[in-house]
């Protein structure tokens, strides 16, 4: 019986491989990322090394039916975008814009939510981890949808207007030389064994 339902199993993966005979093409192209230029060229930063020999991951949808344009899509009242500037979060980003939606869709009352104000308890309390999990935890910019209602559940949500979280000349959010800081100091508590997760949370802060 266990010869039979092997040999039927191994049929199936068999047919299945057989089936997807259309292959998908991509490749990597140069990086030619006209509005993230500009935002670096805003915070002086514009002939860094480090964009100059860049490269993305494009799929090549020649031959498939993909849509064409966004009036193919039902339409939502959504606030107008906010750049995320140099930052990696574009996780609260796009799900505080969801959510603002909602909030429009349930209320009919248009309301802009701050992203960092959800941002900055996001880095607090993934601080606050990697010092429980002794530097086992990650700790970066990026982080996903779940933690934005995780953070607001905890410390709730403000308006946009009170929490921007940007110096009031600074035309982008930049979180480069910040995050590095907060990292070297991590790796430095992980170094010297120095895990008092107050004195740590309050550097972070």
């Amino acid at each position: 019986m266990k010869k039979l339902l092997a040999i039927a199993l191994m049929m199936s993966f068999v047919c299945i491989g057989m089936a997807q005979t259309k292959k998908d093409k991509a490749s990597f192209k140069a990086s030619e990322n006209d509005f993230y230029r500009g935002i670096k060229k805003s915070l002086g930063d514009y002939n860094s090394e480090e964009d100059k020999a860049k490269t993305y991951f494009k799929m090549d949808f020649t031959g498939m039916d993909v849509p064409k344009s966004a009036d193919e899509f039902t339409k939502v009242w959504t606030e107008e975008p906010e750049s995320q500037g140099r930052t990696g979060t574009c996780w609260c980003f796009s799900t505080t814009s969801f959510y603002e939606s909602e909030i429009y869709r349930n209320t009919k009352q248009k309301v802009a939510l701050s992203e960092l104000y959800t941002v900055y308890w996001e880095y607090v309390e993934k601080a606050r981890g990697y010092v429980q999990t002794r530097g086992e935890s990650f700790f970066g910019e990026g982080s996903e949808t779940n933690a934005v209602a995780r953070m607001m559940k905890t410390y709730g949500v403000v308006p946009l207007d009170s929490y921007k979280g940007i110096l009031s000349l600074q035309p982008y959010h930049d979180h480069k030389k910040m995050f590095g800081e907060m990292k070297a100091y991590l790796h430095s508590v992980k170094k010297e064994n120095a895990w008092n997760e107050e004195q740590v949370i309050a550097t972070i802060k």
